[in-house]
């Protein structure tokens, strides 16, 4: 682990800045681990804000929010991987436990580090997790379709002409606010069940990894789900 030391001046300014006992030229910047994982989540938020609601199916308004609600729903992902990569870093780190560390940082799919790494750090899996799971599989499958698209040319018919090169455009389901926002509550909804099993006593738990105001229970109520498990 790097460290950092600063020789500073009477005044508290930095007067020469040492990485492992080497000077270093230039400026540091250092902040909080969990300020990553806050940053894609406020990314997805402001997204979600800037989509407009009303009667435009095909103008300006329809792709500016396409625009942002692909952005939020990359960025609410991102956000859910940050967060399961490093809080569990540092949990590992804290607690002694090479294993969760390994696997918090290994490239293993996101179902299967939100199905192994609560066992792992805390003795046991998150209650009746097996469809939120399955519900971050599928978001993650749809991210996948989006960042490694494939053409696949589809003919479509009508009055007496066949048109062909077409293609089924999924990138219009973005265009929908409500489910980017219900895909950010999904992607919360990891963090705020992570912090109840962790045994947090913390009210703000997902707050301080989100900057959003959410609880397991305010999630669960929005999504229409039991605040145990689904």
């Amino acid at each position: 682990m790097p460290h950092f030391e600063l020789d500073l001046d009477q005044d508290g300014s930095a007067r020469a800045i040492y990485k492992d006992g080497e000077l270093i030229e230039g400026a540091i910047s250092l902040e909080s681990p969990n300020s990553i994982v806050q940053t894609y989540f406020a990314s997805a938020i402001r997204n979600i804000d800037a989509m407009t609601v009303g009667d435009d199916p095909d103008g300006d308004r329809a792709r500016d929010n396409r625009h942002f609600g692909l952005q939020s729903f990359l960025m609410s992902l991102v956000g859910t991987e940050a967060f399961l990569n490093i809080y569990f870093h540092q949990l590992g780190n804290l607690q002694g436990l090479p294993d969760v560390i390994d696997l918090a940082t290994s490239d293993k799919p996101i179902e299967h580090k939100l199905s192994h790494l609560p066992r792992r750090a805390f003795g046991s899996p998150l209650p009746n997790s097996k469809k939120l799971c399955a519900k971050m599989r599928e978001l993650y499958d749809l991210r996948s379709n989006m960042v490694h698209p494939k053409w696949t040319p589809s003919s479509i018919a009508f009055d007496g002409m066949m048109y062909a090169g077409f293609v089924d455009n999924q990138q219009k389901l973005f265009e929908n606010r409500e489910f980017c926002r219900e895909t950010l509550r999904w992607c919360l909804l990891v963090i705020a069940r992570i912090g109840v099993h962790s045994g947090s006593t913390r009210w703000d738990f997902v707050y301080n990894w989100s900057i959003i105001h959410e609880t397991n229970e305010s999630l669960s109520n929005y999504l229409g789900i039991p605040a145990d498990g689904i």
